[in-house]
């Protein structure tokens, strides 16, 4: 993953905008991790950063679009990432006094880490659980899309298949012969 690291002293007191619409930021950790998912059109993220005594407050916006499976039918479909969010993370040292559990922490995945001595945000980390956090769980080509025939594999949004109910469960007669009044 394209690491973004930024020291916490070099940013403004009243505080400072980054912006980010390099595609490896996305596009590495998406192979790294596997997902079934492509950059379709740029994304682009804008970061407002606020230290703070206790940390930061981040305020951001993630936008763009990505290729994905349709979750019923297989078929390609294009979803917009668009997301605002609004986060505040406590620096390491506020948490704890104790340099051990410091070092625990440098350990976990975190935005705002320690690294020989010097406090760094690390906006990879940041970024990344943004983006995966727009993603759409269930992507669907279309709100009516009717899937795949559980017997034959048939695209469903192209025409009926030639299967036949035959395998419906027996159990089930009762209920299907039930009528609402």
């Amino acid at each position: 993953m394209k690491q973004i690291k930024v020291s916490l002293k070099d940013i403004d007191p009243n505080g400072q905008t980054f912006q980010w619409d390099d595609q490896l930021i996305w596009s590495e950790p998406l192979l790294e991790f596997n997902l079934s998912c492509k950059i379709h059109e740029k994304i682009t993220a804008e970061v407002f950063v606020l230290p703070e005594k206790e940390g930061c407050f981040f305020r951001g916006k993630i936008r763009g679009k990505v290729s994905q499976s349709c979750d019923r039918c297989t078929e390609e479909t294009i979803s917009s990432i668009s997301a605002d969010f609004d986060e505040f993370e406590a620096c390491p040292q506020q948490i704890l006094d104790d340099e051990e559990d410091i070092e625990e922490l440098e350990d976990e995945n975190r935005v705002i880490i320690v690294e020989n001595g010097v406090t760094l945000i690390d906006f990879s980390a940041l970024l990344w659980e943004e983006f995966i956090l727009t993603l759409p769980t269930k992507p669907l080509c279309t709100k009516l899309c009717k899937g795949v025939c559980p017997q034959c594999g048939k695209n469903l949004n192209e025409g009926l298949c030639a299967c036949e109910d035959e395998d419906k469960d027996p159990r089930m007669n009762v209920l299907r012969n039930l009528k609402i009044q």
